[in-house]
Formats: C-alpha cells, sequence, structure tokens
C-alpha cells in the first residue's frame, strides 16, 4: 500500500468513510445503469452492460480497499461513477408536467443539414458542354431539392409561393472550375467564422472582419476585386455575366437557408380560443405517457434523473420503437391534443390524409408536373421522420389497405427506417409516431390493420364528461368542462375569467357556495350554456347506444364539440340569452335558446347526407324529450 501511494502522490485520495460513500454512489449508478435500454451507449461508445461491469469492477475494487484500511487512513480514489462520466457536456434539459407525466420539451437541433450547391449532370448543347447548378440538402437519407421557379414544399409558411427563377446555368469547364473555387473560399471564411473563440478580446473584431469578407460573396462588384482575377486570364468569355450568375446563386441558397431553419415554422402555435380543462389535461398526460414510451423514456427512474439533474434526453441513444394511436369519434379533439401537444414541447407536426385508394408509392413521394418536367416530391410522412423530433401525424389511420399498411412495419419496429428499392431512409432522433383512427366498432369504420396494432400504444378520447362523480364523496357534479371551452365563443362572457365561470357554474348549476356577484345575464347564459351541452350530450348517448347496437332510435352524427362550438356562437351572435324567441325563425313552441340554437345549426346539415332525415327525426325526439322534461321540472315547482 505504501509504494502504492507514493508513486501516485499528485492523484486524488480519500478516507474510508469517503470510500463508503463512494461504494454507495456507485451502488446508485449500477441501479440507474441497469434501467437504461439496451441499445444505450455513452459518449465513448460502451453499451449499457460494459458500463455494468466496469461499474461492478470498481465496487470489487472499493469493497477491497475499504477491507484494506483503517479509518482516517488516505487511499487511492481511481473510481469514476455514471454520474460522473455521463454529466460532463450533457445537454441541458427543459421539462413541462401535465398530470404528474414529465415531458421533455425539445430544443432547435444543432445538426440540422444545410442547403447546400451542388453543380447538376453536364449537358451539350450546340456543340457546348453545360451543367446546371441544383440546391439540396440531405437529412437522413432523404435528398431534398430546391428549384429556381418551383414551390416551396419544404416550408409551412411558404408553400404556395415559388423560389425566385434565376439563371443556374454554367457554360464550359471553366465556369465549372471558378465557381467550385468561389463556393471553396466562401466555405473556408464561414468555417473559421465558426472555429472563432467568444472569449477571445480579438473575437468582435475578428468577426466582423469575417463577416464583412462573407457579404462580399453576395455582392457582384466586391465579389470581382475579392477573386482577383482579370476576364483576359479567366478563360470565361463574358466574366461579368458569370460573376452575377454566382451571386444569385449564392443569395438564392441564403434565402433557402433563412426559410429552412429547423423546420420549426412547422410547431403550432398557441390557439387563443384553446381552453386547457381538467379533462383535456388527463388525456395530456395519458398521450404524453404513450409517446415517452414509445420514445424509450418509459421507465420513471431514468426520466426522473433526467429531470432532477436537468439534462436533455440524448434521443439517438434510446431505444425508440412502435407508435401511438388515438381511437375516438370525430370532433372530440383528437389533432387538437398533438397540436396542443407539439406546441408546448417544440415539435413540428406534420400532417398525412390516409384513404382507401393510397398506394404503397403514394406514401413516399408526391409526383408534380413542372415545366413540362415530371417532379418527385417528398411527403409529410418522409419529411416528418427525417426531421429531429418532429411528430408524423396519421389521420384515419386505419383506412388503408392491410397490405399497404405493412410499409410502415420497419418504420414502427426497432429498425426506425424505410427500405426503398435501394434506398434507406432513416428517423431522425425524437421523431414521433401517432396515429388517429374512428371506433372499429362504428358503421362503415375499417379495423385497424394488424400489423399496425400490433405495434401500437392504444388510447381512447371521446368527449368531456357531463357528469362527473367524487370518489370519495359520492356526490355527482354536472361537468363544467365543455361549457368553458364555448364560453370562449360567447361575446358577453368576454370579461368574466376562466376562475370566475367555473365558480358561478358551480354555484348555479350544481349548488356549491362561492363568492361571486351574479347578475340575470350572466346566470341566464350559463344555464343555457348548460342545456347546449346537455341536448348534445343526449345525442351522443342515442348515437352511441345506436352504433353500438344497444338501441333501436337511430341516429348516425351526434353533436360534435364543432357542433356545440357552431351552437354557442349562434347563441352569441344572435343574443339569446334576452331574445323573444317566439319571434324569430324557424323556433318551436316550447324550446328554449339552447335548443333553438342546436337546432338551427345542427338541423341544415341533415340536408347533406342520404340519412340525415333519420338524423333529423332523432334530433327532434330528444329536442321534445327536453321540453317534456323541462315541464316536469315546472310541475314539482
Amino acid at each position: 500500500m505504501e509504494s502504492k501511494k507514493k508513486a501516485q502522490t499528485s492523484e486524488a485520495t480519500v478516507t474510508r468513510g469517503e470510500v463508503e460513500k463512494k461504494i454507495r454512489k456507485v451502488q446508485q449508478a449500477m441501479e440507474k445503469a441497469r434501467l437504461l435500454p439496451e441499445s444505450w451507449k455513452n459518449k465513448d461508445e460502451k453499451t449499457r452492460d460494459e458500463v455494468v461491469v466496469s461499474l461492478e469492477q470498481s465496487l470489487e475494487e472499493l469493497r477491497t480497499l475499504e477491507s484494506e484500511i483503517k479509518d482516517g487512513e488516505d487511499v487511492v480514489d481511481n473510481v469514476q461513477t455514471i454520474e460522473e462520466t455521463e454529466t460532463k457536456g450533457a445537454k441541458k434539459g427543459k421539462y413541462i408536467v401535465y398530470g404528474g407525466v414529465q415531458i421533455p420539451v425539445c430544443e432547435p437541433s444543432d445538426t440540422d443539414s444545410q442547403w447546400q450547391i451542388v453543380p447538376g449532370k453536364v449537358f451539350v448543347s450546340g456543340g457546348q458542354k453545360f451543367s446546371e447548378v441544383r440546391f439540396i440538402k440531405d437529412a437522413n437519407g432523404l435528398t431534398h431539392t430546391a428549384k429556381p421557379g418551383e414551390l416551396l414544399d419544404f416550408s409551412e409558411k411558404n408553400k404556395d409561393q415559388r423560389l425566385e427563377s434565376i439563371d443556374t446555368v454554367l457554360e464550359g469547364k471553366e465556369e465549372v472550375k471558378v465557381f467550385s473555387d468561389i463556393l471553396g473560399q466562401l466555405a473556408d471564411l464561414t468555417e473559421k467564422y465558426n472555429e472563432l473563440n467568444p472569449d477571445s478580446p480579438e473575437y468582435d473584431k475578428e468577426a466582423k472582419a469575417i463577416a464583412t469578407a462573407i457579404e462580399d460573396f453576395t455582392n457582384s462588384k466586391r465579389l470581382k476585386e475579392r477573386l482577383q482575377i482579370k476576364e483576359i486570364n479567366s478563360g470565361i468569355e463574358n466574366f461579368d455575366d458569370f460573376i452575377g450568375r454566382v451571386v444569385e446563386i449564392i443569395k438564392t441558397r441564403n434565402f433557402l437557408r433563412s426559410l429552412d431553419t429547423g423546420m420549426n415554422d412547422f410547431i403550432p402555435v398557441d390557439d387563443p380560443h384553446f381552453k386547457l380543462t381538467p379533462f383535456f389535461e388527463t388525456k395530456v398526460a395519458e398521450f404524453a405517457t404513450l409517446t415517452n414510451r414509445q420514445l424509450g423514456l418509459g421507465n420513471n427512474a431514468y426520466i426522473d434523473e433526467l429531470v432532477k439533474k436537468g439534462q436533455a434526453p440524448e434521443w439517438e441513444k434510446l431505444c425508440a420503437k412502435g407508435m401511438t394511436v388515438i381511437v375516438g369519434p370525430r370532433g372530440v379533439g383528437k389533432n387538437k391534443l398533438t397540436e396542443f401537444f407539439c406546441g408546448k414541447t417544440n415539435r413540428p407536426l406534420f400532417r398525412y390524409a390516409c384513404s382507401p385508394d393510397k398506394e404503397e408509392r403514394d406514401l413516399t413521394y408526391d409526383v408534380e408536373l413542372s415545366d413540362g418536367q415530371v417532379v418527385r416530391i417528398p411527403t409529410r410522412i418522409l419529411t416528418a421522420m427525417t426531421t429531429e423530433n418532429a411528430v408524423l401525424e396519421l389521420d384515419e389511420l386505419n383506412l388503408l389497405r392491410p397490405n399497404v399498411a405493412k410499409f410502415f412495419n420497419s418504420l414502427f419496429d426497432g429498425d426506425r427506417a424505410l427500405f426503398l428499392n435501394d434506398q434507406v431512409i432513416k428517423t431522425a432522433p425524437g421523431v414521433i409516431f401517432v396515429g388517429l383512427m374512428n371506433p372499429a366498432e362504428y358503421n362503415g369504420v375499417e379495423d385497424l390493420p394488424e400489423t399496425i396494432d400490433d405495434r401500437s400504444n392504444i388510447m381512447t378520447m371521446g368527449y368531456p364528461p357531463f357528469r362527473k362523480t367524487n370518489t370519495e364523496t359520492g356526490v355527482e357534479k354536472i361537468a363544467y368542462d365543455e361549457a368553458l371551452i364555448l364560453k370562449e365563443h360567447i361575446s358577453a362572457l368576454d370579461k368574466i375569467s376562466n376562475e370566475q365561470f367555473v365558480i358561478a357554474w358551480d354555484y348555479l348549476i350544481n349548488g356549491i357556495s362561492g363568492e361571486i356577484s351574479l347578475d340575470e345575464k350572466l346566470s341566464t347564459i350559463i344555464k343555457d350554456l348548460k342545456n347546449i351541452v346537455a341536448v348534445a350530450n343526449r345525442t351522443r348517448e342515442v348515437a352511441e347506444a345506436f352504433k353500438m347496437r344497444t338501441a333501436e332510435t337511430r341516429m348516425e352524427r351526434d353533436i360534435s364539440l364543432r357542433g356545440t362550438t357552431e351552437a354557442a356562437k349562434f347563441y352569441s351572435e344572435n343574443h339569446l340569452w334576452d331574445a323573444d324567441l317566439s319571434k324569430m325563425p324557424g323556433w318551436t313552441d316550447g324550446w328554449n335558446a339552447a335548443q333553438y340554437s342546436i337546432a338551427r345549426t345542427y338541423l341544415p346539415h341533415t340536408d347533406t347526407y342520404r340519412r340525415g332525415k333519420t338524423d333529423r327525426d332523432a334530433l327532434m325526439l330528444i329536442l321534445a324529450e327536453s321540453i317534456q322534461d323541462g315541464n316536469k321540472k315546472k310541475g314539482k315547482k
């Protein structure tokens, strides 16, 4: 022991108590390491099992040291735990919490590929060789091409605009050679700029000088001066024209890069009309649980450790596979759920509508005719899977034919890739796959293909509950979730906060005391909103019973959240809280303001489909039931 200590006097030493503390830390690190996915690797490319073995060896060494020394004796400490090795250089992470579920917030990728300028194929015209410059970007095996004059499909905000047309043709070998030299000089300057040390006292001066030099490449006169090439020696017949084309090409490349900043323009913006009700928050938490599991973050111990340390997940090292499927009727907010999730976690959202007529080739590229040529444009599927941290939403997923749905097998498996002939397109780190569908037991709805079902985690999503029961007291309440959503569309409630609305709702509808000042108009509107939701809920019960074949009354299309929203808008536009209903067009004796709003907004839709008359009859029956119920209550009074 003495000789060992003398030979390593420059290394840190610890006492017996510190060794015991190290033993506990290594044991904790071993437990955490064993919870990591099998495919996990650290920055030194060591696998999970190799890290565990290393920690076991460290633990054995520490126990040996513990048995050899006495309290107070110094020993050499050569042991590093997984905590010490893995926190170095780790990215900082941010998390949000819904329903107790930790959800990572994504940061823009610092590894996004950028648009490059590449000379295209050489062609011969009039005995002269030409080469056309292309703008391309490669990402995870997928090549995007931008061509002057074509639509900017890769940009959400500019997808209906066309890239400005410029001359991108290089004439002869000399232009290609000089053009390549110019790009090389620009690349060297850009590299020098990126390598500058921001902490250097000369940083501002050096950065300004290089930035000015880079700007020279977008100015014809300054670029010509920088090149210091005389027309007579360049071998280029019209040097000024050539320089002008080069500048336009570089400007176009810069323009493309300015548009494409990590696909951030696909991140949904906050909807000012959206309300995070208690019901919706539980669904956000359920959805986040399944997406965490899909990405390999399903182990709570691992994600809790990341949260505690403030570290971002290393997406590329996680064992991601499968997809998340949301099952629910139309209009319950399935799209809104993924949109809300993406907006809060900074994830680009790409939607793709599935249908029975889709062929496998339709899932990869769209075909357009441009200037007499057939142009292949990557679908939202390929764009999403090659964009870091994106969400691909496959709407009406179950409408794909089973033989077409098999296309996704390798994408949802551990491969996380698509194999297209001799091309392999890999999924970028952190990408989430989401499928939406209506319940399979509904009439006219197809089963989810078995190949997808077997690779998916499923959650159901229905309408917000009309009634809630307190599990502790057993007391039943009329839920305010849907009414709170409709409140946003009532002009007379503009100055009423959500908190005030909930207190007023519980007081008026559920008989719960609360401190709030209520005037007659506010009381009338809240009661009318409750009645709108009550009628809509009844249509959902009737439609559900028919689709499940447990009732005779036929109703195929219930009143969805979109339907109650339209009724609330109609109610507000016509100020029905103080209107004389008997003078309103289409009013039926006995209808209250809520029933009238429902009838005026729902019934016109029944003329748009063949079985609409049956749904019209069903709604009229429901409204009649409501009138009878109202009369009974009045009689009791």
